[in-house]
């Protein structure tokens, strides 16, 4: 009786020794108590054996449980590589993507008048963030600027998918205005957009928008209420900018991208419209990231402003082109005496032709803006012609650009003449 006692009083003690988390060392002792014990008479060789035995069971078991902790914690969790590297649950309830965006340009500058200049910069330099938590429909998306030297927020929204027709986005985002804007900066056929987006478009605000897709995904909407004043500012008052989109595309969806590259053979096209109200637009109230409005040569003193746009899209086999047509409306709300009503508006079509089908492209662009505005500052027509070379290494994600464009500028007693050459590699991971 004293010796089973014993027995599975030594057995107790072996089990606390190699539960401990020093392991190897404590097992070492286990068998040097044994030892010990059977020096002593207390227990036989045939009990030693057998506590040397369930000893070994019992690290095993334990060796077992402790390589398996860490393939537990792994094994619903995918990481891998699809255009930007991710890590997903795969239930879909989290996921995660990455990407990185360079671009390094070389430029030229010819201006009559001016000596000739040429540069070398960083255009665009991206970080990227987007997924969805909790479920497959709650998606976020952040994008950072890092070009200029320092990190400043570009995007930063949620939006839920759960319905096709009615999807809520809210946070910082594009405003759902021109195509060309809409448009990636790493998917553009060129450099840089148009002077008719540039003057018109009206860029990132903070707000909130509904949007979605009818009747088969054949018409596209969004609208939205916004701050006005541009990306990361607070509204400066309580009158807010309203925008509105929407899109006809009868042959299913035209990506926002020029071109939609690697789509079947059938073709493509798009038919949108947006408007824009910014009632008592407030002098230099938009800001960063927001487009020319902010300039208080054009908006002056408080004013009501309207824009509107009309764009199409289409794409069959290697040809591709693009148009939009703008206009806009400031209409000053005081000294009007001084400041009057004024009517601005531009356009451009551009387009593209593969000479090997999603490698190697020729690319031009006519643009024209005709920019009045209430104080008669800077409000020369302007014109510009742009010719294009394009060699796509992987898609949109590795390729070079090589643009020639001229600028025109009217002025009396003579015209104001630009010529730019600019070469770009394009890498986003």
């Amino acid at each position: 009786m004293r010796k089973r006692i014993l027995f599975a009083m030594v057995s107790m003690i072996m089990g606390f020794l190699l539960i401990n988390p020093m392991n190897a060392a404590r097992a070492d002792s286990s068998t040097k108590l044994i030892e010990l014990l059977v020096k002593k008479g207390i227990l036989t060789k045939e009990e030693a054996e057998a506590l040397n035995k369930e000893a070994m069971e019992e690290e095993k078991q334990q060796q077992a449980e402790s390589d398996k902790q860490p393939a537990e914690l792994t094994k619903n969790i995918e990481v891998g590589y699809k255009d930007g590297a991710y890590i997903k649950t795969t239930d879909d309830r989290f996921s995660l993507k990455m990407n990185l965006g360079i671009e390094p340009e070389f430029i030229y500058q010819a201006e009559e008048g001016a000596d000739d200049s040429s540069t070398f910069k960083i255009r665009r330099a991206r970080l990227i963030f987007g997924g969805n938590a909790f479920y497959p429909w709650l998606k976020y998306y952040t994008q950072l600027t890092l070009e200029g030297g320092s990190v400043s927020l570009r995007d930063a929204y949620l939006e839920a998918t759960y319905l096709d027709y009615l999807q809520p986005r809210a946070g910082q985002f594009k405003v759902p205005f021109d195509r060309e804007f809409l448009t990636g900066s790493f998917v553009l056929p060129f450099v840089e957009r148009s002077i008719a987006s540039s003057q018109f478009s009206l860029q990132r605000d903070i707000g909130l928008q509904l949007g979605g897709d009818l009747l088969g995904k054949q018409v596209a909407y969004a609208a939205g209420m916004f701050n006005g004043s541009g990306a990361n500012q607070s509204n400066v008052n309580n009158e807010y900018m309203y925008v509105g989109r929407i899109v006809w595309q009868p042959f299913g969806p035209y990506p926002y991208a020029q071109p939609p590259l690697g789509n079947d053979k059938s073709p493509l096209f798009a038919l949108g419209v947006a408007g824009a109200y910014m009632p008592q637009l407030a002098p230099g109230e938009r800001k960063t990231l927001a487009g020319v409005l902010g300039n208080t040569n054009i908006v002056p003193v408080p004013s009501d402003v309207y824009e509107y746009t009309f764009d199409l899209a289409f794409k069959y086999q290697r040809f591709w082109m693009e148009a939009g047509y703008y206009f806009r409306n400031i209409d000053p709300r005081s000294q009007t005496n001084i400041y009057p009503s004024t009517n601005a508006w531009g356009m451009y079509v551009h387009g593209g032709y593969f000479l090997i089908p999603d490698k190697f492209e020729l690319t031009a662009r006519y643009s024209y803006i005709d920019p009045d505005n209430p104080t008669g500052i800077g409000t020369n027509p302007e014109y510009e012609l742009t010719f294009g070379l394009n060699y796509y290494i992987y898609g949109n994600r590795i390729k070079a650009q090589l643009n020639y464009s001229y600028f025109k500028t009217e002025d009396d007693p003579e015209d104001q003449t630009e010529y730019l050459i600019q070469a770009a590699m394009v890498f986003l991971f």
